[in-house]
């Protein structure tokens, strides 16, 4: 009976493992696609979740003023709550600045307390996957139509 119970216990453990093997190798789910307003309305509902939404970019002259914000004009009125902070690294920076100040989609994961917060804007994005210009655009250096992806760990490149 002891060995009974010693074999069944050694092959629970052996499926946990091989399940959790399987769930660590699997790639990442597509993200969560949702407009700005519900991810400033209720933030908290997407914390930690890999998300896509589309916002004005506004990337700042110190990082800490890089920003996603729902209309041109809640940035012109500094509306912060209708914002999200953007962590990026001094490469997105650059890659993305041929898109500063035009309306874009972003790819990454959100982190919130919630809309009613200390903290000036209503959430931050963070570990940016994607980011790729939308209309309507302005005059910028670049294409208009420019995309900046990840292309390895670290690096963004700007795609026409």
């Amino acid at each position: 009976m002891t060995k009974r119970l010693i074999i069944s216990a050694l092959l629970t453990a052996l499926l946990v493992a091989i399940s959790a093997v399987y769930l660590v190798a699997q790639k990442p789910s597509k993200p969560i696609s949702v407009g700005m307003i519900p991810l400033l309305a209720t933030p908290q509902n997407y914390k930690g979740k890999h998300i896509q939404t589309w916002g004005y970019l506004h990337i700042g002259r110190i990082p800490e003023d890089d920003s996603l914000w729902l209309r041109k004009e809640d940035g012109d009125n500094s509306l912060m709550k209708n914002s999200l902070a953007l962590v990026l690294s001094s490469e997105q920076r650059q890659a993305f600045s041929c898109v500063n100040h035009t309306y874009v989609l972003v790819q990454g994961t959100l982190h919130s307390e919630g809309p009613d917060t200390s903290s000036m804007n209503s959430g931050t994005i963070t570990r940016i996957t994607h980011l790729i210009g939308w209309s309507p655009y302005r005059d910028s250096p670049c294409e208009p139509k420019q995309q900046c992806v990840l292309v390895d760990s670290w690096r963004y490149v700007a795609i026409p």
